[in-house]
This record gives C-alpha cells, sequence and structure tokens, in this order.
C-alpha cells in the first residue's frame, strides 16, 4: 500500500513524526508531501530532516502552500495537491489538523478518488466563524477515514452522521511525540540553555494570526501578562513582538522573550512551568500530558477534552479574568485524569485501522 502524508504547516510535523516507523514496519509505501519551501526543514543527511527539532524521513515533495489571505493559501496549495495527486496517484493520501494546506490536499485526493485519512479527526470547537473550524467540518465531509485524538471527537463526528465504520478512536499521536521526546531527552539539563528564574515561572505561546492582527486583543493580553505573580517566559515569540510594535503595544517588564527553541526544549519548559498561558492549540494538549495548568485565552477551543478534565480553562482577553485564572491554576498542578488514549501506542492503533482497511466514499 502506497501512502502519501500531506503536511500542511510546520507544527503537523510533531503531530505525524511518530507514524512513518509504524507505518513502515508494517510495509506500507510511505512519502511525504510538505507544503512550504524547503527552508522549511533542517536537511539532516541520509534521508530525514529536522523540523523543530523533530525528525522525519526527507519530504519526497515540497508543496507551494502559498502566502496571504485564508482564500489564496488554500487556492494555491489545492493546484500543488491537485497535479501531485494526478501524477502520483497513491492509494491513500493521509492528512493532518485542520490548516489552509491540509483541507487543499483533503478536497484534491477526493475529487481525484484517492481515498483521505484525516488524522486528528473530529475535533470541533463549536464557532463557523473561525476559519479553522471551516477546515475542520469540510475535511470531515471528503474524507474516507477518521483518526479521533479523542472519544469526544468520535461523539462529534457520530453526530454528524459520519458512518461509525469510518471512525476509529486511536488517540493523540502529539501526546505520543512527547512522551518519546521526553524519555530520550531527560538528560537535558535546561536551566543551562535557559536563564529560569528560581522561584518559578509561566509560559507564555501566542502565536494565532488573528489574535496577532486584534490591537486589542494584544493589549489586553499584555496587561493581563503584567499582573502574572510570577515572571513570565515566552519562547517563540519574534510574530508577537512583531504584532506588539505595529499596534503600538509595550510588552510588560515581567516578561522575557527569546527565540524558536527546539520542540523538546519546549516541552521541558512547559512540564517545569508553574502555569501556561497561551492561544495555541498544541501548547493546550502538551500542557495536559505534562500536568501544567493551562490558561487558554480564547473564547472557545476544539481541544475541549483538555478544558473538561480540569487541566485548561478559557479565558477571554481581559486582565482581570487572565489574573483571576492565572492565579486559580497556580493551586492546581496535575490534579486531572489523563485523556484516554494518549500514550505511545497511537502509531500502532492508526496503523491497525488502515490495514483493516478503508471504506471508500459513496
Amino acid at each position: 500500500m502506497r501512502v502519501i502524508v500531506a503536511v500542511g504547516v510546520r507544527a503537523n510535523v510533531v503531530k505525524v513524526a511518530p507514524l512513518f516507523a509504524a507505518l513502515a514496519a508494517a510495509g506500507m509505501q510511505v512519502q511525504i508531501a510538505l507544503a512550504g519551501g524547503r527552508d522549511s526543514a533542517l536537511d539532516c543527511g541520509r534521508g530525514f530532516v529536522s523540523v523543530f527539532g523533530v525528525t522525519i524521513p526527507a519530504p519526497t515533495w515540497y508543496v507551494d502552500g502559498g502566502e496571504g489571505t485564508d482564500a489564496l493559501t488554500t487556492g494555491v496549495a489545492m493546484l500543488s495537491f491537485e497535479h501531485l495527486f494526478a501524477v502520483e496517484h497513491p492509494d491513500a493520501v493521509l492528512v493532518c489538523g485542520d490548516v489552509n494546506a491540509t483541507v487543499a490536499a483533503a478536497i484534491s485526493a477526493a475529487k481525484a478518488g484517492i481515498p483521505v485519512v484525516h488524522l486528528e479527526a473530529g475535533l470541533r470547537c463549536g464557532d463557523l466563524s473561525a476559519p479553522d473550524e471551516i477546515n475542520r467540518v469540510l475535511i470531515s465531509r471528503v474524507a474516507a477515514m477518521h483518526l479521533t485524538p479523542t472519544e469526544l471527537a468520535m461523539e462529534n463526528l457520530e453526530d454528524e452522521s459520519v458512518e461509525p465504520e469510518r471512525i476509529h478512536f486511536v488517540g493523540n499521536t502529539l501526546a505520543e511525540q512527547a512522551l518519546r521526546e521526553l524519555e530520550d531527552g531527560n538528560e537535558f539539563q535546561f536551566e543551562d540553555y535557559f536563564e529560569v528564574p528560581g522561584d518559578g515561572f509561566v509560559l507564555a505561546v501566542f502565536h494565532r494570526r488573528d489574535h496577532l492582527r486584534d490591537a486589542g486583543w494584544l493589549l489586553a493580553v499584555a496587561q493581563g501578562l503584567s499582573r502574572c505573580p510570577l515572571p513570565v517566559l515566552m519562547p517563540d515569540s519574534a510574530k508577537f513582538a512583531e504584532a506588539l510594535s505595529a499596534a503600538g503595544v509595550v510588552l510588560p517588564g515581567n516578561v522575557t522573550q527569546f527565540c524558536d527553541i527546539p520542540h523538546l526544549h519546549m516541552l521541558l519548559l512547559i512540564r517545569a512551568a508553574a502555569a501556561v498561558v497561551t492561544d495555541s492549540g498544541g501548547v493546550q494538549e502538551e500542557a495536559c500530558i505534562l500536568c501544567t495548568p493551562c490558561v487558554t485565552i480564547r473564547t472557545c477551543t476544539e481541544h475541549a477534552s483538555t478544558v473538561l478534565s480540569g487541566a485548561n480553562t478559557l479565558v477571554h482577553p481581559d486582565p482581570d479574568q487572565m489574573q483571576a485564572a492565572l492565579l486559580e491554576a497556580l493551586g492546581r498542578r496535575g490534579t486531572w485524569p489523563q485523556p484516554a488514549r494518549w500514550d505511545k501506542a497511537v502509531s500502532d492503533r492508526v496503523v491497525r485501522a488502515i490495514k483493516r482497511g478503508i471504506l471508500p466514499l459513496h
């Protein structure tokens, strides 16, 4: 069986990374199409590349993902994937997540008659004004197989009348990758790499495009961070800093920014932090996995299981609410149950689902 894994953005590399060894061990021929230029990945030689310090097989194709509006990036990616699938015509295309390149790959494959396998299927935030929610719904309409990370995601698909035999509750590959990285990286002492406050710190990660374009949101978040009772560390902050500057917002003095870091270093910081404040979907999940309380500055989240478990609190961009939520979060570290199947066997369950057969759409 020949499978093309379409990877929409660099962050999705972390989610698909655990799959390749398991798929190869099952005898599947797997190739990668990475949306973005070759500068999206660091060539490690010997057929591998590294993204965020996460190593995957070198992509066979670097697909043009375009730059600009949602319509432009989706359209450019669809044209690129349409040509690729017409030439290659694999047995299946596996897509991950909900970004524009993911929905482009899914629609292009479905129109070419190629079965679509959706990893991280069934997540919903309930807000169709959110571009990524539109993408999630569209992908579900054309996918032949749905690999869900949570039981709630499985229930969402059933409520939308997806045939039960197409839905497979496999668990969260992001959790598998995090657990494997931490197992291999326990010797690393992050205190030697970062200047970490001795009395504890809060980790802040913000990168959603719609938020970075909203001056009111940026001002409220900056004011909320200024009231944090602990020092704030903010990695991967270049885009956030640019957005603050463009909006004329000054970063509080208790926030220390630094540049991009490897994924393992981010995991270690999340694990060591007293709390996390973010708008990132992946960071919400990783904080839950690593037993660090999370405060998410959004009106809704597709990762509802983290909220239901008690690991995560949704807060509007309001300084008073942020302050109250952070104070509450600092008192509840690791007091929640881990979601089911967020373990190191997710990729094995994915392989078993695919080997059972992908039902054609009708």
